[in-house]
């Protein structure tokens, strides 16, 4: 997963491509292939405090009013752009720290202070966006680097970015902390154990309810009619539409059910619940990227050298894995909390994906379609290169499965969940369960209620159909390798930096076939049922 929580504006994408550049390199220490890198141990953390960049947000619009001096003007910019930065610096920071020990209070409080904050931080950025394109200087500021030509055009008129939608945001940002907090009460739960799980179940699932209903009338409130549409355009950076969406999940509903069926009906791969120790996982990495060499190898020297990882097994840890960018180091960071079975191996490999596309891009201004494409890539490729990984195959191909079947039923719940009118737990419920039976999941020891333990729902509403259109893409770069060694990775590492924002762009200028493009689920299927039929 691509932890996305410091890039909530992907309108102001071309932000970080200038801000990354400018960064005081030769102020970092330990020069590590070819990368200066500060190591994690010596990040600093401080609460930054917000009351400066809303004094540095009325320095920029003074001078944009004034309309006399660029050169002025831009100065007042950048400590607008490096506050944002720093903030969310800190902000990962605070995450990391705090879901390493969700029992530490203290981090509890500063990842909260953080969270709460992120909204009004955003909306400030936003501001001065607005500033900015009314300002008599706008056409000299569209000729400089930090913006170009046709920059401002989506910042006439008035920014969404009101008291009430911060309200609502700040609600959304309250409703997730809560999130946190039901699952660090039943952290020691057993796994689907009846009354214990019952209870956790009807918790987490108030929540879920109460976090739907104030994210429709957040999108409502904007003009949109539901939230899907909302979350594709403002969060997402989409360039299909719920509906195509929609169409694609059916497909694979018909296509791919009755072979997950068969699949799951037979208990999956044989060596999926096998022990794995976390430096047995990241041994398996570490030999994949260095087999593969240049700027993978490169990234996994980085990650080793300055300890930008975090595999350590903890029952104090969020249950959870993702890699996050801090833009003030130019460095990404690796988080996982190891199952402890051969899946961690992948697990890491797929975070380490994504470390990879920051660390070749100094922090990736991609939408989340394109970067989880890195992200399972290197699952696939690792299967290459990696020391005994043809023991893996078995499993990556039923998880390969897996990824269309079971998220494509958690997306088309997860849109479906929010054209409810009135939601309930209950009306929540039945839908999950309408739907997880229709993909085949009563195939297996399913939970009907088990909705409330997939942490996206909460945090990142509407992020899980990226994982099946990047699944198909990154499984494409696999059959490359495949039929000719070398070219898959060719590719991969001629994508990493990137600046193609949207998935189907993406898609036709890596010359890759589009998931939507007729006949290519049943291409999949085929292809799935010589292997695993």
């Amino acid at each position: 997963m691509k932890y996305a929580k410091w890039i909530a504006l992907f309108l102001a994408v071309a932000v970080f491509v200038a801000v990354c550049c400018l960064i005081d390199y030769e102020a970092l220490i330990g020069e590590v292939g070819a990368r200066l890198v500060t190591p994690f141990s010596e990040m600093a953390y401080e609460r930054p405090a917000v009351e400066q960049m809303e004094t540095d947000l009325a320095n920029c619009r003074i001078e944009a009013q004034s309309g006399t001096d660029k050169d002025a003007l831009m100065e007042q910019v950048w400590k607008v752009y490096n506050f944002y930065n720093t903030f969310y610096t800190q902000y990962n920071l605070a995450s990391i720290y705090y879901f390493k020990d969700m029992t530490d209070t203290s981090w509890e409080a500063e990842y909260s202070y953080c969270a709460r904050n992120a909204a009004s931080v955003d909306a400030m950025l936003e501001e001065m966006f607005y500033a900015l394109a009314d300002s008599p200087l706008k056409e000299q500021l569209e000729q400089d680097e930090a913006f170009g030509e046709g920059f401002f055009d989506s910042y006439s008129g008035e920014s969404v970015w009101d008291e009430t939608f911060l309200a609502l945001m700040e609600q959304e940002a309250v409703l997730e902390e809560e999130y946190y907090d039901v699952t660090l009460q039943y952290q020691d739960l057993e796994s689907y154990s009846d009354p214990a799980f019952d209870a956790c179940a009807a918790d987490l699932a108030e929540v879920f309810v109460e976090l739907v209903k104030v994210r429709q009338e957040m999108a409502e409130y904007v003009g949109y009619e539901n939230y899907a549409d909302f979350a594709y355009d403002f969060y997402h950076y989409r360039d299909y539409t719920p509906r195509q969406a929609e169409s694609y999940l059916k497909q694979i509903q018909k296509e791919l059910v009755p072979l997950y069926r068969q699949v799951e009906s037979r208990g999956g791969a044989e060596n999926a619940e096998e022990f794995c120790r976390p430096a047995e996982a990241y041994a398996y990495v570490e030999s994949a990227a260095q087999a593969m060499g240049g700027v993978v190898g490169n990234a996994f020297k980085v990650l080793r050298e300055a300890e930008l990882y975090d595999i350590t097994y903890s029952d104090k840890k969020y249950d959870g894995s993702f890699e996050v960018y801090l833009p003030d180091y130019a460095a990404p960071y690796v988080f996982i909390d190891p199952a402890t079975t051969q899946q961690d191996k992948l697990t890491f490999a797929h975070e380490f994906g994504h470390f990879c596309n920051d660390f070749a891009s100094w922090g990736s201004v991609v939408g989340v379609d394109v970067a989880e494409v890195f992200s399972q890539g290197l699952e696939y490729l690792s299967l290459c290169y990696g020391d005994e990984a043809g023991t893996l195959t078995e499993m990556k191909m039923v998880d390969c499965l897996r990824i269309y079947v079971e998220q494509a039923a958690y997306a088309t719940f997860e849109q479906e969940v929010y054209r409810l009118e009135d939601p309930t737990v209950e009306s929540v419920f039945a839908l999950y369960e309408e739907i997880s039976i229709s993909f085949g999941f009563d195939s297996w020891d399913w939970e009907p209620k088990g909705f409330v333990l997939i942490g996206h729902f909460y945090t990142d509403p509407l992020y899980i159909i990226s994982y099946v259109v990047s699944n198909d893409a990154a499984f494409q770069l696999y059959q490359m390798e495949q039929e000719e060694p070398g070219t898959g990775l060719a590719l991969f590492e001629q994508e990493l930096a990137t600046e193609q924002t949207y998935f189907l762009s993406f898609v036709e200028e890596a010359g890759l076939e589009s998931p939507f493009a007729p006949g290519r689920v049943e291409k999949v299927r085929q292809l799935l049922e010589s292997v695993l039929a």
